[in-house]
């Protein structure tokens, strides 16, 4: 909508320095939505760089050509590259959080919970835009980090833990879970195994095995996670396609 002219103003009574007033607001608005522009460039781009580099490659340098800004930017929005760093892995895995909460209203006991969980990570993991494979090319950055502020993303990786324990928990007491399984073990396992399959898919595609991974990997992976964790001797296998 475009604003008002001067006669305007000067017709309603309101002169000339509401005119200008207005004019000003305006300005600072799009100012506003620049800025906001920039900080969500600069952190998507970041995202992405990490993800491809890793930590070390990815400079100041890199991010702002990829963003289209100045080096200068970054500094003023996001500090140091470790900040930077640290605010792309919590967005990361809060989404990642997000998308494993919409996939449990469609769980029906404590074993689909836990199925849909991992499949939730396993179909995050291959869309590009998700950052995923910044979680796994720079996560042992973190764990090596000096004095670095990690709790932010510890907080979230509790939460993501806590969940799956509630989720085998349910199943345990519901019976769709084997009954001998021991919560934090049996997590543990499915972490591993869902975490591992994805770095060998996403990071290892040339390994010295000669390994390949086709479209029925992931779908394998749940079906081992089935036959691990459920109560029932003969699950249906087509539903995790």
């Amino acid at each position: 909508m475009s604003g008002r002219t001067a006669r305007e103003y000067k017709n309603n009574g309101l002169g000339l320095s509401g005119w200008l007033r207005e004019g000003t607001a305006r300005r600072q608005e799009r100012r506003k939505h620049v800025v906001m522009g920039n900080k969500e460039r600069i952190l998507e781009s970041a995202k992405r760089l990490f993800g491809e580099l890793g930590y070390a490659e990815t400079t100041y340098k890199r991010i702002a050509q990829e963003a289209g800004i100045t080096d200068g930017l970054i500094a003023h929005h996001y500090g140091s590259k470790e900040n930077l760093f640290q605010l792309v892995e919590i967005a990361i895995l809060s989404d990642l959080l997000n998308k494993i909460d919409e996939s449990q209203y469609y769980a029906s006991d404590g074993l689909s919970s836990v199925l849909n969980f991992a499949k939730c990570i396993l179909k995050v993991s291959i869309i590009p835009e998700s950052g995923f494979l910044t979680l796994l090319r720079c996560s042992p950055f973190l764990a090596n980090t000096v004095g670095a502020d990690n709790s932010e993303i510890l907080t979230v990786c509790a939460q993501v833990v806590e969940k799956m324990l509630d989720s085998l928990r349910k199943g345990i007491s519901d019976g769709s879970i084997r009954p001998d399984l021991e919560p934090n073990l049996a997590a543990s396992v499915i972490f591993s195994t869902v975490f591992g399959a994805t770095r060998a898919r996403l990071v290892a595609k040339e390994n010295i095995l000669g390994l390949s991974f086709t479209e029925e990997f992931y779908p394998e992976i749940l079906r081992i996670l089935t036959r691990y964790l459920e109560n029932d001797p003969s699950p249906n296998y087509d539903s995790l396609s």
